[in-house]
């Protein structure tokens, strides 16, 4: 064989062998297939409430012998077509629940009730329940997730894998575990201890919180930056400080630590680059966004949103949004004295606790 064939042959292989992990990206740079977004399912990306519909919709087929049910006060057992067992309660019978929350078994049943549901301590329910009435919880429960047409309530120490959503009243008490998604139509109430990540409703009460009449007091009605005005900045490079009292008709912008001090007043929206503290009885018209850590005192009233890269802490009496101006309030690390009330979303990505009064 002629030498100089034989060395063109193993260039043009090697070459090949080379060539063939680009071939994909040559592809892709001639057809462009790939230069559309992702195609992304949006019902579950920002409503808390998915879950909860979604259950809805698939007991939907359980109606007819939830309605037999309650009429004829009795309670039937079946297998729905994917093959999940469940249990329909026409009346609060007591003794059925206890046999499904025996001790510290698990029971992989789905518990719907046409009525009021109590059910007993110290219990496992690893599928999904449904109230059409009231709920009742026991202490030191588990629950993976929970539907009520009326008020939930949670025992002492109960655990909440999943989410829990109540047309009604949501209460949690002393040391419950929120791990997943929590919502109300109306109110969710808090007692101290209790850890959470994600809470939505009109109205959140951490602890036996009181509406704060003066908290929003010299406040416009409307959140700033609404106006078709631009509103005026204050920047700063390094710390800075706002005097006890001093009223500030502009937005704040510092390139370091931020102190507001006592009775202060911002009619617009703060950011800080680093580290933002507010003593009692601040008022901030707009939001309040930290890189950082932020520390909110006592009695303070935030109308826009509060955001916390870091931690945050937010202490008694403080109230962040108003009930016809829902906010948001988010931080990995957020940590809640009793006293607190907001209106709208508290986020915690990372971990939430309730702290009691000092």
């Amino acid at each position: 064989m002629n030498p100089y064939v034989a060395a063109a042959g193993l260039v043009l292989v090697v070459g090949l062998m080379f060539m063939l992990p680009l071939l994909p990206a040559l592809v892709e740079l001639r057809r462009k297939s790939d230069a559309l977004p992702l195609s992304v399912i949006q019902q579950n990306a920002g409503e808390i409430r998915h879950f909860a519909n979604s259950f809805r919709t698939y007991i939907q087929i359980l109606e007819p012998i939830l309605q037999r049910c309650v009429n004829s006060g009795s309670a039937e057992t079946g297998m729905l077509p994917d093959g999940e067992e469940y249990v329909v309660l026409g009346r609060n019978d007591e003794p059925m629940v206890r046999t499904l929350a025996d001790g510290d078994a698990i029971h992989p049943v789905l518990m719907i009730a046409g009525v009021d549901l109590f059910v007993p301590p110290e219990a496992t329910f690893s599928k999904d329940i449904y109230a059409g009435g009231q709920f009742e919880g026991g202490e030191k429960n588990s629950y993976r997730a929970i539907l009520g047409e009326h008020d939930v309530h949670l025992g002492t120490a109960s655990i909440v894998l999943r989410w829990i959503h109540a047309v009604g009243v949501f209460t949690a008490g002393l040391g419950c575990k929120l791990h997943g998604r929590i919502s109300s139509d109306l109110l969710i109430r808090l007692r101290a201890d209790c850890v959470f990540l994600r809470m939505n409703a009109p109205r959140i009460e951490i602890g036996h919180a009181a509406g704060n009449e003066d908290a929003t007091a010299g406040v416009s009605s409307a959140p700033s930056g609404t106006g078709s005005e631009k509103s005026p900045r204050l920047l700063h490079d390094g710390d800075f400080e706002v005097l006890a009292g001093q009223v500030i008709h502009s937005n704040i912008v510092i390139r370091g630590n931020l102190h507001i001090q006592s009775g202060a007043r911002v009619c617009g929206s703060v950011k800080s680059v680093k580290n933002m503290v507010l003593e009692d009885g601040v008022s901030v018209e707009g939001s309040l966004i930290s890189a950082r850590k932020m520390r909110i005192g006592p009695h303070c009233a935030i109308h826009g949103p509060v955001i916390a890269e870091r931690e945050l802490v937010i202490a008694d009496g403080t109230q962040c949004g108003t009930l016809e101006y829902p906010t948001t309030v988010s931080a990995p690390q957020i940590d809640v004295e009793e006293g607190v009330i907001v209106f709208g979303t508290l986020w915690a990505r990372e971990r939430g606790q309730v702290v009691a009064r000092p």
